[in-house]
């Protein structure tokens, strides 16, 4: 119990980046301007039409690989000053313990997918404010959206998938996007930390963006199999439609997937810190 309390600890001391790093908040303001926008024309559509729009505008951003990209992108830039450790280093290692400080670092990357998932989230609603419709279906709009090119006429670009539509409940489906989005940015964060300070230089960083890149990748030239190894892909819903399970990438192989992910970056995350010598602070 002593170890968690030190390492929520570390975690605290490392969120005052908050305050202090300009570029963490001007990424997240930037990130949440971009999702706000890229949502003004189905704004100006629902307003045309005079009919409300249910809550659910996350699902289909998410599913849409241009800002997957960009969310992906962004979340690399949050991360890439890992392994987040500054002059206060030395001291506060040899007063938590390496395995404290690891876990400490872990817990600083979760509380950071959170607030960022949480402020997309808010991002996909905030625009439509004065205009939700708060029910438990998909509504007039998003159907006529998936169903017809009427979005057209507005300049709407955002893909609205008739397969997520078909296969579940708004709530569920939201409930799912959310979890699957937060995976993916944990794993990413997770994965330039590792690279990052197992190699003292910024190739965590460079893995990040990779990742990134993948999904794009894969959509435009690799092979249909290749999704299954690309963690922005299978933050998708819509990728478990059509031609995914034949390889066998469905909703079960996803989690399994982050999860399975997420337990092997956290033990490296931890098992890194364990690779140079401490200065005992007296």
């Amino acid at each position: 119990m002593e170890c968690f309390m030190k390492a929520n600890k570390v975690s605290n001391y490392n969120m005052r980046m908050l305050r202090e790093n300009i570029r963490i908040p001007f990424i997240l303001m930037i990130v949440v301007l971009y999702v706000m926008e890229s949502l003004s024309a189905v704004l100006t559509f629902s307003r045309s039409v005079h009919i409300d729009i249910t809550p659910f505008a996350f699902i289909f951003l998410v599913n849409n690989y241009e800002m997957q990209f960009v969310i992906a992108a962004s979340a690399v830039i949050l991360f890439c000053n890992a392994p987040f450790e500054d002059e206060s280093y030395q001291y506060m290692i040899s007063r938590a313990g390496k395995l404290s400080w690891g876990l400490g670092q872990i817990l600083y990357i979760l509380k950071m997918s959170i607030l960022y998932i949480a402020c997309l989230a808010a991002a996909a609603i905030i625009p439509f404010m004065g205009h939700i419709a708060w029910s438990n279906e998909w509504g007039k709009i998003w159907g006529t959206l998936g169903k017809t090119n009427a979005g057209a006429e507005f300049g709407v670009k955002l893909s609205v998938s008739q397969n997520i539509m078909r296969q579940y409940e708004p709530v569920d489906a939201l409930m799912i996007s959310v979890l699957l989005e937060f995976f993916c940015i944990l794993c990413i964060g997770l994965l330039i930390y590792f690279g990052n300070k197992m190699t003292g230089k910024s190739v965590g960083t460079f893995m990040g963006a990779w990742i990134a890149v993948l999904d794009i990748c894969v959509s435009n030239d690799w092979m249909d199999w290749a999704y299954g190894f690309s963690p922005v892909s299978l933050a998708q819903l819509d990728l478990f439609y059509g031609f995914a399970p034949k390889w066998g990438i469905n909703l079960a192989y996803a989690v399994r997937f982050f999860l399975i992910a997420i337990i092997i970056l956290s033990s490296l995350c931890v098992a890194a810190n364990y690779k140079e010598k401490v200065i005992n602070s007296k």
